[in-house]
């Protein structure tokens, strides 16, 4: 990784709630791994945008093509009825609807927190 490179964040919402991610190696390690929001780093011919819909495809099986810039290295799509119904969990991932309620009581990621904190009006 050089220095240009920089991961970009983003948040998925759906229904006034938001889409998080927690990856464990087994179900004792919750607190090795914190939730966590998508984010990718994106190749050299590749925008932030595009880097962002190859990540959720990635980790979600959900094409999303609807990515909003909200500030720097933050995304936002609002997922739709369709994206929900298609997203497909891998082994030892779990991806969970929230509301900033429940949010506010996880255990998040440090750049999941700011980004949320700083972004929570896009819920």
């Amino acid at each position: 990784m050089d220095g240009n490179t920089q991961q970009s964040l983003i948040l998925l919402t759906y229904k006034n709630k938001v889409l998080l991610m927690h990856k464990s190696d087994s179900s004792i390690d919750k607190e090795k791994h914190p939730w966590c929001l998508i984010g990718g780093i994106k190749e050299k011919e590749e925008s932030f945008e595009k880097a962002l819909e190859r990540r959720v495809h990635e980790e979600m099986g959900v094409k999303v093509d609807n990515v909003e810039y909200v500030s720097e290295s933050c995304y936002h799509v609002r997922l739709t009825d369709d994206n929900v119904n298609k997203i497909q969990r891998a082994e030892n991932q779990l991806l969970d609807f929230f509301t900033l309620g429940e949010v506010k009581k996880l255990f998040l990621s440090n750049t999941t927190a700011q980004f949320i904190s700083k972004h929570s009006a896009l819920i």
